[in-house]
């Protein structure tokens, strides 16, 4: 599926990506704190998917910036 989002978006889209990722890093680590080792996992998923996602997000954002510098 293609989306079609004006700057702006893309860029909130990207930070709401980053913030989730670190705040699932976050739970992630007071989880082991607690010795809580499926939760762990479960928040470690969770960041990582965020993380991917987001980096999908800024090279996508970046090749649109670099198609719109040619034109």
């Amino acid at each position: 599926m293609k989306l079609e989002l004006t700057l702006d978006e893309v860029s909130a889209v990207t930070q709401a990506l980053l913030s989730k990722a670190q705040e699932a890093e976050e739970e992630a680590l007071g989880c082991e704190k607690l010795r809580c080792a499926s939760a762990a996992e479960f928040w470690q998923k969770r960041a990582e998917l965020y993380r991917k996602a987001y980096e999908a997000v800024k090279a996508q954002r970046a090749s649109w910036w670099e198609k719109a510098r040619r034109q």
